[in-house]
């Protein structure tokens, strides 16, 4: 659903600020208030990726140091969630032209890695660890990974701009597997 994460950070946002307010200001209301997003967390069954939990420990600290960390997280945090709603709106243009078995399995490949530097970075890290990315015709990479959270070696997309798989059979190579690239 588009503009989720937004939605979601706005409403926690505010919560948090109005539940630290009603408790008071310092610490005892900062705390209260940051009980807030691991609530949304539980509700929503969804827990956060790296760097979410990154924005809210900054946030946690700004408890302590007061408003100098904690406004720019929460300001950090609401430009997070439209870069999150909009790359999921391009996930699911990417989802639309996969066979529908094989949608549940594919992610942007930021999820791969809190420490992405780049999507084709990203891309030639998983084809090295064994996985297939694609870039798409609208500027996502996406991977893929099977039931049980593996990387997928043999899948073909339907649709790309550039691919990076690994080579089968799966041949070692330094501490990864060797993998090629195409371009679409």
């Amino acid at each position: 659903m588009a503009g989720e994460n937004s939605a979601t950070n706005i409403v926690v946002t505010v919560s948090s600020e109005g539940l630290s307010r009603a408790l008071g200001g310092g610490v005892r209301g900062g705390v209260a208030g940051l009980l807030v997003q691991p609530a949304v967390w539980i509700a929503t069954g969804t827990g956060p990726d790296a760097g979410d939990a990154f924005i809210y420990g900054t946030g946690a600290a700004g408890v302590v140091a007061g408003a100098i960390l904690a406004v720019p997280a929460m300001v950090t945090g609401v430009v997070k969630a439209a870069v999150d709603d909009h790359t999921a709106s391009l996930v699911a243009e990417v989802k639309a032209k996969e066979p529908e078995r094989y949608r549940n399995g594919i992610y942007p490949v930021d999820d791969y890695s809190f420490f992405a530097s780049g999507g084709h970075i990203q891309a030639m890290t998983i084809a090295a660890a064994g996985g297939v990315a694609w870039q798409d015709a609208n500027g996502v990479y996406c991977f893929i990974k099977d039931a049980n959270e593996r990387l997928v070696c043999d899948y073909r997309p339907k649709s790309y701009k550039k691919l990076y798989y690994p080579e089968l059979p799966l041949t070692k190579v330094g501490n990864g597997f060797k993998w090629n690239y195409l371009n679409g």
